[in-house]
């Protein structure tokens, strides 16, 4: 709710900026996942670059909305002052996906109202357990070995490829515009993963992206690579589904340090973000 009421208060604040917020789908309990356009002409499909950023994949990982909101909160209130914001809205199209997972940070919500909720997944019934790991789902490379087919551990990645329906809405929604550029924000490890998150190995086109990940990563010193070199083997991950399907280079930040953790402590809420805006505002230039 909370999530929703910012986004309502950015588009009537900025309605020259903001389009109204619009439903890409909806969870497995029938929540909304909510999506917003920022742009000059917000309501209008130009022919411009376009952007997506999407957050809360994993239901315990609130830094990364916050990050995601903090961006466009630097965006709209320095448009017409900063020159690089202003360039931003004017040239880009950038689409916002804050929560992809509604169900999952309303049940930590519902059990721990302070927050500190520690809940990953969705949360689909699977008899005798709960929840598929949504960015285990995307139906690219999906059911190796960087998932689990067991229901009850942390990366369960569902009975099929894109069986989850905030999948299904997300892969639509992807499918349904040109992104030349994206983030999947997560938390934590203060790092910059790029795809491949299936296999250790370096992507195609791995010396333009390193390029535009190494000048994303300058400013917050995150260690940049590939997922599956970098961290760990992962599969069925949003990165992948967009590089793999739509040539659209993407990036997963792991915001935050062990430290922080997943829910950082609220002084450290705006410094994370502010660590990151040069990042996400690069990402954008870059598309």
């Amino acid at each position: 709710d909370q999530i929703v009421a910012v986004m309502d208060q950015m588009t009537a604040n900025y309605p020259a900026l903001v389009a109204p917020k619009v439903s890409i789908g909806t969870s497995i309990q029938g929540r909304d996942l909510w999506m917003l356009k920022v742009s000059d002409n917000p309501g209008v499909d130009e022919a411009e670059p376009e952007m997506r950023i999407d957050a809360l994949h994993h239901a315990r990982e609130p830094q990364g909305m916050q990050t995601t909101l903090y961006f466009l909160s630097y965006l709209l209130e320095e448009y017409g002052t900063d020159p690089l914001a202003t360039y931003l809205l004017n040239e880009r199209e950038i689409y916002v996906v804050p929560c992809v997972n509604p169900d999952g940070y309303e049940y930590n919500r519902s059990q721990s109202p302070g927050g500190g909720g520690l809940w990953r997944k969705n949360r689909r019934s699977n008899g005798g357990s709960v929840g598929v790991d949504l960015n285990r789902n995307y139906p690219f490379q999906w059911g190796g070995g960087g998932s689990s087919g067991d229901p009850n551990s942390e990366t369960y990645r569902g009975s099929s490829a894109g069986s989850e329906p905030e999948i299904a809405a997300m892969t639509q929604f992807i499918s349904s515009r040109e992104f030349s550029t994206a983030l999947s924000v997560h938390t934590y490890s203060d790092l910059w993963l790029s795809t491949w998150g299936y296999v250790a190995q370096y992507p195609p086109d791995w010396t333009e992206m390193q390029e535009i990940g190494d000048l994303a990563a300058a400013d917050n010193g995150y260690t940049h690579g590939p997922a599956a070199i970098v961290l760990y083997q992962a599969d069925g991950v949003t990165n992948d589904y967009d590089y793999g399907v739509h040539d659209t280079y993407s990036w997963t930040p792991e915001i935050g340090s062990s430290a922080d953790g997943f829910w950082p402590a609220q002084n450290r809420i705006v410094p994370l973000a502010e660590d990151n805006r040069t990042a996400f505002t690069r990402t954008a230039l870059a598309a």
